[in-house]
């Protein structure tokens, strides 16, 4: 969505599961870093993807691990609460927010090895899948209470 082209209905904003703003870099050595790689791609596609082959097959690999683990993956009613809790505290409407969270979070622990939701899974996953279902995004300021 571009912000440029105006705002989308909250009632469609629901219907998405996450959202991420995708920015520049803001800081420095970050900045010369994707520069760099940008024209080290353009010199030479092949060796640039050959460079990172190894670090692709190991998230790969992460990634296929994750999926078969997942269907394991187990929430804890406190877990439950907590996506609840979060989403009334931020006054958040209908209830597709918390399905949305503990999806998230079930993922997050997959992706992370593990079979069940923690705390730290669910405030990493409300950070992908409400700011845009509020009238106000507290994550900007980087405070999750």
């Amino acid at each position: 969505m571009n912000p440029e082209e105006g705002d989308l209905r909250p009632q469609l904003l629901d219907r998405f599961g996450l959202v991420v703003d995708v920015v520049g870099e803001r800081e420095t050595a970050r900045r010369v870093e994707v520069v760099k790689r940008r024209l080290e791609f353009e010199k030479d596609p092949e060796k640039f993807v050959k460079k990172y082959e190894k670090e692709e097959k190991e998230l790969k690999s992460r990634i296929e691990r994750s999926k078969t683990i997942l269907e394991n993956v187990k929430c804890s009613d406190d877990m439950y609460e907590m996506a609840a809790k979060i989403s009334i505290a931020l006054n958040v409407d209908g209830h597709r927010a918390d399905i949305s969270v503990i999806k998230t979070a079930i993922t997050i622990a997959a992706y992370e090895g593990r079979e069940d939701v923690c705390k730290d899974d669910m405030l990493r996953a409300a950070v992908l899948a409400l700011p845009h279902r509020m009238r106000k995004t507290p994550f900007e300021d980087g405070v999750l209470d």
